[in-house]
């Protein structure tokens, strides 16, 4: 299978090149048309064309980190389709891998993989799992999206405890389908029109939230009371015994919603709680993982071991979509109930897992995240200095600028110029943020960008906040 690269003949007006300026009137036509065609939160007959998806982007094409819109744009991605296309778009040397492993196994596409055991998928485990710590005591459960694969850490919680109740912390984003739904709280906005299908059984803690912590004014000075105080004396006192809780489901990694990991002590201190009170710890590593961190998996930063931890986005190499929620065998050993997914496993995705871990290994993938993200913290020390970035943060290339006055004013109207600003100019970014904290822009490009690309990129926007 062969993809013709594009980008080679876009050298001659280099990247970005920007024939209309963004957002085009073709994009803009298309994006009309298609609100009377398609049924989604962001197109829908009571919104505004330039309401329209994240950004008023029709695409027409991809390759690695560009995108070219039906105007003859060409973008610099620093999103990575929200971290699915860590390996870019397009990869010439996935696609292949994948093909033959498909046709080494004798099944393309879709095939009932739950349904009967396959030679493949038992041997995507294995491989999968000895990327994983200690993953010899682990098992795999694939599914096809992050919510979905969050519903089955949920369910397995509550079935293998017996317990009906959820503790979540609060700051994550699980997903939208109910289960995760009911555990997240980000943005209120996010569940008002369901909240009446939410499940009541869910108790809320504070996440590993530090830039916008209600205990501490300044992070350096952390005083536990999100645990000691919050979590122990409230929450797990207050509102639900600590043997009624099936699990504590929270991302370590907090992505979206603030782009700042955990603190060691704070995921250190859950593993106990859990431990003394035979509490199921599970980790969403739905946007941090496959790398994205700069390590492999999120929890190898802490080296802490959670019973169950969710994985999608860019697990199926962006072949496919693939997610697992990956679970201790103890658990397995003893769970009373069942949970399946139709195309969860399917052969074109595990073909996608298999050969993006190869292509990770042979190109030392990790070391370039860490190399890449190295380049962008070094920028980050020259952008702290404007009166504008309160604060720029992340690991490995899952990094964010925060824009605020101060911890307490957001400067929620500057970041969307600036994400306006940095479309108009060909690079493509995306919003983030808690609550009312909806001051952040994400720098996730795919770990394949060329490194000239990158800090061209970083140019543009240091331009746009210098002003």
């Amino acid at each position: 299978m062969n993809f013709k690269d594009w980008s080679g003949d876009l050298q001659k007006n280099g990247t970005p090149y920007i024939k209309k300026e963004p957002p085009g009137p073709v994009s803009m036509e298309m994006i009309q048309d298609a609100k009377n065609f398609i049924t989604s939160c962001w197109a829908g007959k009571k919104c505004e064309v330039g309401d329209a998806w994240d950004l008023p982007l029709t695409v027409k094409r991809v390759s690695n980190s560009l995108i070219e819109d039906v105007d003859g744009n060409v973008y610099i991605d620093l999103n990575s389709g929200i971290s699915t296309m860590n390996f870019g778009y397009n990869n010439p040397d996935i696609w292949s891998f994948a093909m033959e492993i498909m046709d080494d196994y004798g099944i393309r596409g879709i095939f009932p993989s739950n349904d009967y055991n396959t030679p493949l998928m038992l041997d995507v485990s294995k491989n999968l799992l000895k990327t994983v710590p200690h993953g010899d005591d682990y098992r795999v459960h694939y599914a096809c999206d992050g919510t979905e694969a969050n519903e089955t850490a949920i369910k397995t919680a509550i079935s293998y405890t017996g317990r009906t109740c959820i503790v979540s912390f609060m700051g994550g984003f699980y997903g939208r389908t109910m289960g995760s739904l009911s555990c997240m709280a980000q943005k209120a906005g996010d569940s008002q029109t369901f909240r009446p299908l939410r499940s009541a059984n869910i108790y809320f803690a504070e996440g590993p939230n530090c830039p916008n912590c209600i205990f501490c004014d300044d992070q350096a000075d952390c005083n536990g009371y999100c645990i000691e105080h919050f979590l122990k004396d409230r929450v797990l006192s207050y509102q639900v015994n600590p043997e009624e809780v099936a699990a504590f489901i929270l991302e370590p990694y907090v992505t979206g919603g603030l782009m700042h990991p955990a603190r060691p002590e704070f995921i250190k201190s859950l593993r106990e709680i859990c431990d003394e009170n035979g509490i199921v710890l599970i980790f969403d590593e739905v946007q941090s993982s496959m790398g994205r961190s700069g390590k492999m998996w999120t929890h190898e930063h802490y080296r802490v071991e959670p019973d169950i931890f969710t994985t999608a986005k860019s697990f199926g190499g962006g072949v496919a979509p693939l997610s697992a929620a990956i679970i201790k065998d103890d658990i397995m050993e003893n769970l009373p109930a069942y949970h399946g997914s139709t195309y969860g496993g399917a052969p074109i995705s595990l073909a996608g897992n298999m050969a993006a871990l190869k292509y990770m290994d042979k190109n030392n993938l990790l070391d370039r995240v860490n190399k890449l993200g190295l380049i962008v913290e070094d920028r980050f020390k020259d952008w702290i200095e404007y009166d504008t970035v309160w604060q720029t943060r992340g690991w490995g290339l899952l990094k964010a600028v925060d824009f605020r006055k101060d911890k307490n004013t957001p400067l929620e109207q500057y970041k969307n110029q600036v994400k306006n600003e940095l479309f108009k100019k060909g690079i493509i970014t995306m919003s983030g943020g808690q609550g009312r904290y909806l001051s952040l822009l994400r720098i996730i490009p795919p770990f394949t960008i060329p490194q000239d690309q990158l800090n061209i990129a970083l140019d543009i926007f240091e331009d746009i906040i210098r002003k």
